[in-house]
């Protein structure tokens, strides 16, 4: 028998047979297999793709309409090798009717993908991922879902965040209002006095701290107090929240969410729930820069569980590493969430093996930052998960 089997990291195995490092630098790129989605591309374009995608020895595979020459814009899908990718995009560069454009987000999104590391800067803290970071859930509210009251005087805030510290949290995340399905806002008023007297408690963490709000005001009154990041649920569309996480030099976390907390599970639909969250993230990374926030200070969040059914927070995260085009580090936050409960038909309190096998399952597709509240659970989990996927054959 020859025991022929599929391998997974071909240049790893390339050095175990003894391969030249030649030899290696020259099949690395043939090893490295990619497929890119396109939307809304001219016809002709689509049509010079196809061809030059063939001539590379690749594939591109497009709609009916466009053999039929019935449709002025259409959506592509190609897929090949690193190589072959390369061949193509300095074709396209070459062409008419944007080919130029499409063979630069292409190029793009092949680096972004290629290249997943990151260094984000939040005011006078570094945040280096890989590896995954822990991002510790304070909720100082008498109703957020999970637990809603718990930590709601401040000194059983203060006690927590000091525990989830000392089992491994590496930011803190603190919200003043609960975002739980069908919840009605506070006014700011309430909020602020819920947080900062915790915030002011504070002073010696030794990690970021992380608020939860989408009201500009409550985030430059915590940014004032030591915070450092700002976690928008809103994704930068209140009036003025970019303009302050700008003055602050803080980083911010893009969450996607459809509607707003009081409506988002009211029969929430997508058209393809991967491009559509990916097309709003795109939108709102590019609003951030053009207001003056750097890149690497932006973090995004598809948020799961919000304004989602259960089948699109199981096809976020199955096609999680999607995101990873997009050239920025992804939090996720599954913690306790209702898809674990509604798929294992379990209450809150009992969520945290689905949580966990959720959060691996992120990591393993490229989550940098996992959001939880059971933090020494989670980081044990990620710490094997990261052992085996960093393992040499």
């Amino acid at each position: 028998m020859f025991n022929a089997h599929i391998i997974n990291d071909v240049e790893e195995a390339m050095k175990k047979i003894g391969v030249s490092e030649d030899g290696i630098e020259i099949m690395r790129e043939k090893g490295k297999f990619y497929g890119i989605k396109l939307e809304d591309i001219p016809l002709k374009a689509a049509l010079l793709l196809k061809q030059e995608a063939l001539a590379a020895d690749m594939e591109c595979a497009l709609p009916w309409c466009t053999a039929a020459l019935k449709c002025d814009t259409t959506d592509a899908i190609l897929f090949g090798t690193e190589r072959q990718f390369e061949i193509l995009i300095e074709k396209m560069k070459k062409q008419p009717f944007k080919g130029k454009i499409i063979a630069e987000e292409m190029e793009e999104s092949i680096e972004n993908y290629r290249t997943y590391e990151f260094e984000i800067k939040a005011r006078n803290y570094r945040i280096n991922v890989p590896p995954v970071k822990i991002m510790g859930i304070l909720n100082v509210t008498p109703d957020s879902f999970s637990d809603g009251g718990k930590y709601y005087t401040v000194e059983n805030a203060v006690k927590r965040v000091h525990e989830m510290v000392r089992e491994g949290a590496d930011i803190i995340d603190i919200g003043g209002e609960s975002s739980r399905p069908f919840s009605s806002p506070v006014s700011e008023e309430e909020e602020l006095g819920r947080i900062i007297p915790v915030l002011e408690n504070l002073d010696d963490l030794k990690v970021p701290i992380s608020i939860d709000t989408y009201k500009p005001r409550v985030a430059e009154e915590a940014l004032k107090r030591g915070a450092s990041i700002v976690n928008d649920i809103y994704g930068l569309r209140k009036e003025g929240m970019a303009e302050v996480i700008k003055d602050y030099d803080a980083a911010v976390v893009i969450m996607h969410m459809k509607g707003e907390p009081k409506n988002m599970q009211l029969n929430p639909t997508y058209e393809d729930t991967v491009a559509d969250i990916i097309r709003f993230l795109r939108n709102r990374i590019e609003f951030a820069i053009s207001k003056g926030i750097e890149e690497d200070k932006i973090i995004i969040d598809p948020g799961i569980g919000f304004g989602k059914r259960v089948e699109d927070n199981l096809v976020i995260l199955k096609n999680l590493n999607s995101f990873k085009s997009l050239g920025k580090p992804i939090l996720i936050g599954t913690s306790r969430k209702s898809f674990i409960g509604k798929i294992l038909n379990l209450d809150i309190e009992e969520r945290l093996e689905g949580t966990i096998a959720s959060n691996i399952v992120a990591v393993l597709k490229g989550a940098s930052i996992v959001r939880v509240h059971d933090v020494k659970e989670n980081i044990r989990a990620i710490k094997i998960a990261e052992a085996i996927m960093g393992a040499s054959i």
